[in-house]
Parts: C-alpha cells; sequence; structure tokens
C-alpha cells in the first residue's frame, strides 16, 4: 500500500474589494475602512488544512465621492 505524505504548504492571496463608506471626510472614511480591513478582513479556509496566518498586508488604495450609479 502507498502511504501519502502530508505537506506545509505556503500560500498568497491577494483580492480587492470596494466599500461604500458613511464619512464626513475623505480622511475619516479612509480611517474607518483600515479598521473594517484590520478587524473583519479574512480568508475562511477549512480546519482539515489547519489553517495558520503568519502575515497580513492591508491598506486603502483610493477613496472617492460616491454619487451613486
Amino acid at each position: 500500500m502507498t502511504m501519502t505524505t502530508e505537506y506545509r504548504v505556503s500560500v498568497h492571496y491577494d483580492e480587492g474589494t470596494v466599500l461604500h463608506i458613511e464619512a464626513d471626510s475623505p480622511e475619516q472614511a479612509q480611517k474607518k475602512a483600515e479598521k473594517i480591513l484590520l478587524d473583519e478582513a479574512s480568508v475562511d479556509y477549512s480546519s482539515k488544512y489547519s489553517p495558520d496566518v503568519v502575515h497580513r498586508d492591508y491598506m486603502v488604495v483610493d477613496c472617492e465621492e460616491w454619487l451613486g450609479g
């Protein structure tokens, strides 16, 4: 019988998302977005893969007034 081997594989995942945030200024909107990224952004892997987050980068890329559409 052939035995399989378990491997530890490091991966990188990059995703861009647009959030609609109510604020009094662009600076406040960016600060709110940074807090959302810090507190809520995540990738969900099945526990069968024993995920262990070893690194996280986040940034606000752009901020503009939304006029609808």
